[in-house]
């Protein structure tokens, strides 16, 4: 078995293809590492989440890290990991609900937000994972949280037969 180091652009073709990660979040010591499903956009990798666990966590130690891999089969394998820090994705505020015009016109606009809702809407069923609990239905609308993580630093290996 050959491994060798992946190119950044390696590193960035295989986090465009891929979906599924594995997202690492450090509290008090103790690690906590979970399934998400991901969109690549530039220096950012865009998610999607319901309150709890890991979201509480990333507010307390917005470093993470994002493991992505590729096993794909006899031919060998190819992973990725991501180290960033975790950014909320918060919605602009309702123009019409207390804000005068000159708060109207200097609100934050929610690129960020409308641009993970874009990469992500490219896949089927990409909201399910983020929008459901183990055991429930779907959770209420509103609940639900969009955000980034800027990338920091990124590296990749690569094994072949």
């Amino acid at each position: 078995m050959n491994i060798k180091e992946m190119t950044r652009q390696d590193c960035v073709a295989l986090l465009k293809a891929q979906r599924l990660g594995r997202l690492a979040c450090v509290r008090d010591h103790k690690p906590y590492v979970v399934p998400v499903h991901f969109a690549f956009g530039e220096n950012s990798i865009f998610s999607f989440s319901l309150p709890g666990r890991k979201v509480d966590w990333m507010r307390t130690n917005p470093h993470v890290c994002l493991q992505v891999d590729d096993v794909g089969g006899v031919d060998g394998w190819r992973s990725v990991v991501v180290e960033g820090v975790f950014e909320e994705l918060p919605k602009a505020p309702d123009p019409d609900v207390g804000m005068t015009s000159a708060e109207r016109m200097t609100a934050p606009v929610d690129g960020d937000r409308q641009l993970a809702w874009s990469l992500l809407a490219t896949h089927a069923n990409w909201w399910e994972p983020g929008a459901l609990k183990p055991g429930d239905a779907l959770a209420p609308s509103g609940s639900h949280l969009f955000y980034q993580i800027r990338i920091e630093a990124l590296s990749g290996r690569q094994a072949s037969w």
